[in-house]
């Protein structure tokens, strides 16, 4: 389960401090589908950050899968990414100079993986029908292929947890697609999946749907508005 207890981000501007994200209380089931949707600049990627470990709170605590996260070292943490959560971004953030099959052996060279990282990237990258291209370099593959290649890569280590950033906002419809039935497939084999989409069509398809918006953030499937509230400015 992800839950976040009164968390708190703020940002100095000169000699100003702004609040982007104020006491933000969330909960996400384990095997749970979840969207973050809301207008650009809302906070909803300031949140996806924390709930990541990229950024710290400046107030309360988060939990994933019973971790507590913002009390862990930078050492401790970066281990804990890597073992216990993927990320999907938007810009796929493939080395160029790696080849699909390299970029997704990468995440495999601290983890258990290691020893059989090049079949088990083999594997993947068949799982995201890829197989074919395994070889060649981002450069040279669609952005539809480049981003199934980063869904591989995310799950390469196997995370209980899936985190993604607008990963179908440089794809068309039908790309779009096949990312949402590959998430579906990963929904199949246990994984939990939080993803920042300004697509409410396709936020509608998930289990949970977090909205921000005027400042709060709120579960549109809870019983009430201010379950999983959040005053965000």
């Amino acid at each position: 389960m992800i839950e976040t207890v009164e968390i708190e981000k703020v940002f100095a501007n000169g000699n100003e401090w702004h609040h982007a994200l104020k006491k933000v209380n969330i909960q996400i089931q384990s095997n749970e589908f979840a969207a973050i949707t809301g207008k650009s600049g809302s906070g909803k990627s300031t949140l996806l950050n924390l709930l990541c470990g990229i950024d710290k709170p400046f107030k309360g605590k988060i939990l994933i899968n019973g971790t507590e996260i913002t009390s862990l070292s930078k050492t401790k943490l970066a281990k804990w990414r890597n073992r216990e959560i993927g990320i999907v971004f938007q810009s796929f953030h493939l080395l160029p100079s790696l080849t699909l099959l390299e970029n997704v052996m990468l995440p495999m060279e601290f983890s258990p993986f290691k020893r059989n990282k090049k079949h088990r990237a083999l594997e993947l990258l068949y799982s995201v029908g890829l197989s074919d291209k395994a070889n060649m370099f981002p450069d040279y593959v669609s952005g539809g292929e480049k981003q199934r290649a980063a869904i591989a890569r995310a799950i390469a280590n196997d995370p209980p947890v899936l985190f993604a950033d607008e990963p179908t906002g440089n794809l068309d419809t039908e790309n779009a697609e096949i990312v949402m039935n590959l998430f579906s497939n990963l929904l199949q084999d246990g994984k939990t999946i939080v993803m920042v989409t300004h697509d409410l069509e396709l936020a509608k398809r998930t289990d949970r749907i977090i909205h921000v918006k005027d400042g709060y953030a709120s579960d549109e499937r809870s019983d009430s508005a201010d379950v999983h509230g959040a005053q965000l400015i």
